[in-house]
């Protein structure tokens, strides 16, 4: 079962990775394609609307949902809870209809709340998209609930995989909206990228003999309690998607194209954030759920030991990696195509101080999570609720000093923040840093900075290579850092080359 589930993860970290680098080739053809301009800051701004409102509710019906699955199923059995799925879709649909309806009929009032700062032009335009990308919150939530379905029978890979074909799309319609010269085309592509994500998981969620009926009983019990324990993960996630909503609207008033820095940076360090253990948690989490179901709170703590240990391996290395080569990076990445340079300098600069909370984002999730599957969902939100604030202020002071660099900084301020915060309040769980925790972040630390020597070593004596010279780089890295916490006795990373050899069958 060990060597199951580690084949799992490995091959869910690949499609996450896969996936990952098509989102930032999709950034990068749009970047390639159509620079910074007003234009793609009013398409980012007309996606980013259904999006965030419906991947707040969603992240909040995924989180609340694989608990209350597991308890149902626990406490009385699996037909119950698909049937309890089905009348929460069902539910969920009628509540889409009423806020598909209000953002059609409102595009320009939305589009004000998520960008002061347009200009008449743009504003008309940003609202003409939106009533397209307005359709996507059908599919949006519907995949949400079917994903939370799958993993809670254990089909993680389906999940993990249906990124990838997505954003083939996306890169087409970019594509297509390039040599057609019209740009709606990217927006209807979008919003097929989003169906297609439904048409694909629809036949796997009917393999796990779920069938779908048009009944709503609004006096389910146990509807009553996911929206109990759901609604204050939805504020929860809410407040953190309200951290780029503030960046997207203070940098609306930035000047042309400075939402659309943000969004290079922003997607760049999410896919660096996909080499970390965030794909892992989204398979551990049922886990997490079904141990404090089972009150097996001593394998609980040992996860999260063991993932603590693995958030501090990939993530700091990454952040260092990407501090010391952002400008390198943005380069060979957008340095070319409609962007020009000052643009790619200035997504540089925000990467790096993006980069600053590589470390706590992880953190931050993990401390989420774990207090979900104790069916808290209020220490988040209140948690979230204090470092909104903190970002709001330090955006305000920061961007006056900084500009868009400030911008980057003080969510990477506030995110930090927060996650000291939530493992404080772990503390009533019994779960904080252990000491083998510490030993692990000192040798991560040590093995880091020689990496970072290594690379400026790389930089100083190999940077003849023209665009090759950043693999060399990475190359040189990566192996100086493998090398390093090896010789300092990283125990965990032996054993993941022994279950990665053991996973693949490389090892008698």
């Amino acid at each position: 079962m060990e060597i199951f589930m580690g084949k799992i993860i490995i091959i869910a970290i690949i499609f996450n990775i896969i996936s990952k680098f098509l989102a930032f080739f999709r950034e990068l053809s749009l970047a390639y394609f159509f620079g910074a301009s007003l234009l793609t800051d009013a398409y980012l701004v007309a996606i980013s609307i259904p999006t965030t409102i419906f991947g707040i509710i969603g992240s909040g019906i995924l989180n609340g949902y694989i608990p209350m699955y597991n308890h149902i199923r626990e406490n009385s059995n699996t037909y119950n809870a698909k049937r309890f799925t089905n009348n929460f879709i069902n539910v969920m649909l009628l509540f889409s209809f009423i806020v598909f309806l209000f953002g059609f009929s409102f595009s320009d009032f939305l589009v004000k709340l998520f960008s002061f700062g347009f200009d008449k032009a743009t504003l008309e335009l940003a609202s003409f998209y939106t009533k397209i990308s307005i359709f996507s919150i059908f599919p949006i939530i519907l995949v949400s609930i079917f994903s939370g379905f799958l993993q809670v029978n254990n089909k993680f890979l389906t999940v993990a995989f249906i990124s990838i074909p997505t954003n083939f799309i996306y890169i087409i319609g970019s594509y297509i909206a390039y040599k057609t010269n019209i740009f709606t085309m990217l927006v209807l592509f979008t919003c097929l990228a989003m169906f297609f994500q439904l048409i694909f998981l629809y036949p796997f969620v009917l393999k796990n003999k779920f069938k779908f009926s048009f009944k709503v009983n609004l006096y389910d019990k146990n509807l009553h309690k996911l929206l109990m324990l759901g609604i204050p993960i939805i504020i929860g996630t809410s407040l953190e998607q309200i951290n780029s909503l503030i960046d997207r609207t203070v940098a609306s008033g930035l000047g042309s194209g400075s939402i659309t820095i943000l969004n290079y940076a922003t997607k760049l360090n999410g896919a660096m954030l996909s080499l970390s253990v965030i794909a892992i948690l989204s398979i551990l989490y049922p886990k997490f759920s079904r141990l404090v179901s089972e009150n097996n709170i001593k394998e609980l703590k040992e996860q999260i030991k063991y993932i603590i240990n693995m958030i501090f391996i990939f993530s700091i290395p990454t952040m260092f990696g990407i501090i010391a080569l952002n400008r390198e990076v943005s380069i060979f990445i957008f340095g070319r195509g409609n962007l020009d340079r000052n643009s790619v300098l200035a997504t540089a600069k925000c990467l790096s101080a993006y980069s600053l909370c590589f470390v706590a984002l992880c953190l931050r999730d993990l401390a989420t999570k774990i207090f979900y599957s104790f069916k808290d969902s209020k220490t988040p939100v209140i948690n979230s609720g204090i470092g909104i604030g903190l970002n709001i202020i330090l955006n305000i002071i920061l961007s006056k000093y900084l500009g868009i660099i400030g911008i980057a900084l003080a969510t990477s301020v506030s995110t930090v923040f927060i996650s000291i915060l939530l493992f404080y309040n772990l503390r009533r769980y019994d779960i904080y840093l252990e000491k083998s925790n510490l030993i692990i972040l000192s040798k991560v630390l040590v093995a880091s900075s020689f990496m970072i020597l290594v690379i400026y070593l790389s930089k100083k004596y190999l940077s003849s290579y023209g665009n090759f010279s950043i693999l060399i780089y990475m190359i040189n890295a990566g192996i100086s850092y493998i090398l390093a916490v090896l010789l300092l006795g990283v125990n965990e990373v032996k054993d993941l080359f022994k279950l990665f050899l053991k996973v693949f069958k490389l090892k008698r």
